[in-house]
């Protein structure tokens, strides 16, 4: 395995472990300046790992994150965190433009077919001010959150800790801790809850 870095740019910090070189792979392309690129210690990549970093980004990774197929777009002046020990289960998309933010906690597992996104990528125009409707807003995901597959958050989605993330759900708000939320549009469908990844 082999991770190939391409920065483009300038002024670009890379904080990378070189222990962990046979830990990663996939391919990291770095197009502009003035961006900050950590990888924690312990981290796991896959070959098929795409993530594509624009100007003036902050890219962190914990420790002992699994970022396996992830394919992450980062665009100028965003900003993604990922907290220590989670893990992608598959192919994972996380799409940052608009110099907006996505913070995912420790301890989360995000299953396959996951998407994430600041943003709608067009806008939505009042017809009788002008304005632009859908804004941009951040997306935070708290600690020990599980994301089922195909599940989408979208821009400005909010979970709470512990919470759980049905397959297939669209999250467009905020799901409190310790609640399972389901569905298109999610709802809440259980409160009171926490998870394990092992079967008791």
């Amino acid at each position: 395995m082999h991770l190939n870095i391409y920065d483009q740019g300038e002024n670009n910090v890379i904080d990378i472990d070189s222990r962990d070189q046979q830990n990663h792979a996939g391919k990291i392309y770095i197009n502009g300046d003035n961006n900050y690129i950590r990888i924690g210690r312990g981290c796991v990549s896959d070959k098929d790992m795409h993530i594509v970093i624009e100007s003036n980004c902050r890219f962190d990774i914990g420790e002992d994150v699994r970022l396996s197929m992830a394919n992450i777009y980062v665009g100028p002046s965003s900003v993604l965190r990922i907290g220590d020990r989670t893990g992608f289960t598959g192919l994972v998309h996380l799409n940052l433009i608009e110099a907006k933010a996505i913070e995912i906690g420790t301890d989360c597992s995000i299953a396959s077919g996951v998407w994430m996104t600041t943003s709608d990528f067009h806008s939505i125009i009042s017809l009788e001010t002008g304005a632009r409707l859908n804004v941009a807003k951040p997306v935070h995901v708290g600690n020990h959150v599980w994301i089922a597959n195909q599940a989408s958050l979208l821009k400005g989605s909010v979970i709470g800790d512990n919470a759980i993330i049905g397959a297939h759900a669209v999250v467009t708000g905020t799901v409190p801790a310790h609640c399972v939320a389901a569905g298109n549009p999610a709802r809440i469908v259980r409160d009171n809850v926490t998870w394990r990844a092992d079967l008791i």
